[in-house]
């Protein structure tokens, strides 16, 4: 690879499009599409830079690889095909395929590949899967296991995301269901979730045993070491789904996969119809999540629990922003490791919001997390922050601190040059609304002199999302409701 500064090849015959130029090492993209208007290709073309941090990381770069094709499309059948890639230009893994024999992921139903100005490439691809070339597609580490399930497989190259009711082999691809990917990604996930606080629990209990007997007289300690099949039991309680599976075969099932697939031509003969359907489908998806938080907030849960709730119902963080919000991650580390590796800071969520990846920090506590001081700080009416909510609101910005220090080193490390810290919003969510007047009063004058942390509870989060129902079903005089 003598010269990396020369003009790319034409690869395709066509007019290249530029669609990005890589933030850190100057690599490009490059839209082209093939004389007979039928397929789009996106390639990979390497920087200069990108070459040099390659190479001091140990890569050997093969010219005749060069550009490298990351995603076509197929304009006739309206598939879109990634070929996942590490473009981490200063990993020794740099331009290597991200999994053993899977070498290409298929989506069907997908509009042709679009450069918008001043925003680049975008893919609508289901969630876990990363959507930004530069990230050079693939998914999310945490469910890459879905793709370990068919790497290795004789015979099978490619994975194909589909409408179909059951998953099947198509000479070397394998047809998943949308569907079915979806639940099994929730599972996973939920699986991951409880095992992490299983662990935690046995660090605690373990912890406190080793350390109180010693300064609190008669200290008796919890049950740790549980036997492994207390694990097991947590691990595959989580990845069995809650409820009695509908049956795929059903007329209803049918009937949704009947309209996903008719959705362009309905959008064109029948608009209206569509809009009706999706507003009513809207409404209904809408009570069943206010039935379905009226009823756990009854309940006495702890954070674990909540955290993975909203991780699973995202839209009850989404309304807490006006503008457009992708969940990014759970746990997220924001920085704050010392020189002995300790220290790191986890939030509980870290979320974009907005169109340029600007990040904000969501911390959640719990419905019975109290809110002010048992005692009055003034006599007779005025109360005192609590303890949880003072840290609490102390802890986010400790963290929005760590996350604008590292944020370089992280988009660095990450590979996800689009995401920034330039405004980070903080939000924590923490207990139920006091019902006594100087109660109300207090927590309202403590919370309104946070101008950098938005602090709001459960129950208002609920009614935040019962206004919204109340909006979608009130029509205007003379219009039906859905």
């Amino acid at each position: 690879m003598a010269d990396t500064t020369k003009e790319p090849e034409n690869t395709y015959n066509s007019t290249p499009i530029d669609a990005g130029t890589h933030p850190e090492d100057q690599s490009t993209l490059v839209l082209e599409t093939i004389p007979d208007g039928k397929t789009q290709y996106l390639s990979y073309h390497l920087g200069t830079k990108a070459f040099q941090r390659g190479e001091a990381a140990g890569v050997e770069f093969d010219e005749s690889e060069w550009p490298l094709l990351i995603a076509e499309y197929d304009l006739s059948k309206r598939v879109l095909t990634t070929y996942p890639t590490w473009l981490r230009s200063n990993q020794n893994n740099f331009t290597k395929a991200k999994y053993r024999t899977i070498k290409r992921i298929s989506f069907e139903n997908q509009d042709p590949m679009e450069v918008q100005e001043g925003f680049g490439l975008f893919f609508d691809l289901p969630t876990g899967f990363r959507r930004t070339p530069f990230e050079g597609f693939g998914v999310d580490p945490r469910i890459r296991y879905i793709i370990d399930a068919f790497d290795d497989v004789s015979g099978i190259v490619g994975l194909t995301i589909c409408d179909d009711s059951d998953i099947s082999i198509d000479g070397e691809e394998v047809r998943l269901p949308e569907s079915i990917y979806h639940e099994v990604r929730l599972n996973i996930n939920r699986a991951h979730e409880a095992a992490v606080a299983f662990a935690n629990g046995e660090k605690q209990s373990y912890l406190k045993n080793r350390l109180l007997p010693s300064v609190v007289p008669g200290f008796v300690g919890e049950e740790y070491e549980r036997p492994a099949v207390d694990l097991q039991d947590t691990v595959r309680t989580a990845l069995v789904k809650k409820g009695t599976p509908r049956s795929r075969n059903s007329n209803t099932s049918a009937a949704v996969r009947t309209v996903m697939r008719s959705v362009a031509e309905l959008a064109q003969d029948n608009p209206v119809e569509l809009f009706q359907l999706s507003e009513r489908i809207e409404v209904v998806s809408l009570e069943m999540l206010i039935e379905s938080m009226t009823k756990e907030m009854a309940k006495r849960h702890k954070e674990g629990f909540w955290q993975a709730y909203f991780l699973e119902n995202p839209f009850v963080l989404k309304i807490l922003f006006g503008l457009p919000v992708v969940m990014y991650t759970s746990q997220a580390s924001v920085g704050g490791m010392g020189m002995e590796r300790t220290g790191e800071k986890y939030a509980d969520y870290l979320l974009e919001a907005g169109m340029f990846g600007n990040l904000a920090i969501v911390e959640i506590k719990t419905t019975e997390t109290p809110l002010l001081t048992k005692q009055a700080y003034r006599l007779p009416s005025l109360y005192g922050p609590s303890v949880d909510l003072a840290g609490g609101v102390n802890q986010l910005l400790d963290q929005r601190l760590k996350l604008i220090k590292s944020i370089a080193q992280k988009k660095e490390d990450d590979g996800n040059y689009h995401v920034q810290a330039w405004s980070t919003p903080c939000i924590l969510i923490i207990g139920v609304n006091p019902t006594e007047p100087d109660l109300q009063r207090s927590f309202e004058i403590y919370r309104g002199s946070q101008r950098d942390v938005l602090v709001i509870t459960f129950d208002e989060l609920l009614i935040k999302l019962k206004a919204l129902h109340e909006f979608l079903i009130t029509k205007p005089d003379g219009a039906q409701s859905p």
